[in-house]
């Protein structure tokens, strides 16, 4: 029994590490891109020591149709292109087959809104920060993201207008 014990130990450690060394790849290893930040209200931006965030190319995801089907996946892909800033723009939905010059892959998740409904999220739906910092991070305009060749995203940080850290 012990053993048993012992050996669902290592494979739980081992799963975690592997998840671990996967986000690492992607943080050093990854594309830099810049997705902008949707319009939202600052008086609701700012909600103690972290901003929620959604992004415009979320919108746009929406936009492109088949958002309203009732067999849409949790997760899909996207097909992105980014401009020579490195800011992201969707070209399409991906339907597979390959992508031509230029286009990326990025990996978004359809999950319920706050206000009801479902959205498109990148990555993730917060940025945490130090109290008191929330005047410094209501500039914020992008977010910067690692992204591999498979579409998986991680926010690293938030720009300003002119893509300058914050």
């Amino acid at each position: 029994m012990k053993r048993w014990i012992f050996v669902g130990w290592l494979l739980a450690i081992g799963i975690a590490l592997a998840g671990i060394v996967g986000k690492e790849r992607v943080l050093s290893h990854g594309d830099v891109l810049y997705l902008r930040l949707a319009p939202v209200d600052p008086r609701s931006l700012m909600q103690g020591d972290y901003m929620a965030l959604n992004f415009a190319i979320g919108m746009e995801i929406t936009a492109a149709g088949r958002r309203n089907s009732a067999d849409r996946a949790r997760e899909e892909l996207v097909v992105i292109r980014r401009d020579d800033s490195q800011v992201g723009h969707l070209v399409r939905l991906h339907e597979g087959g390959p992508l031509a010059d230029g286009e990326k892959l990025l990996r978004v998740q359809n999950v319920p809104s706050r206000w009801g409904g479902t959205m498109v999220q990148v990555s993730t739906d917060a940025w945490f920060f130090q109290e008191g910092q929330a005047e410094r991070f209501a500039r914020a305009r992008y977010g910067e993201f690692r992204v591999d060749a498979n579409g998986q995203a991680l926010l690293v940080g938030m720009r300003d207008e002119h893509l300058q850290p914050l």
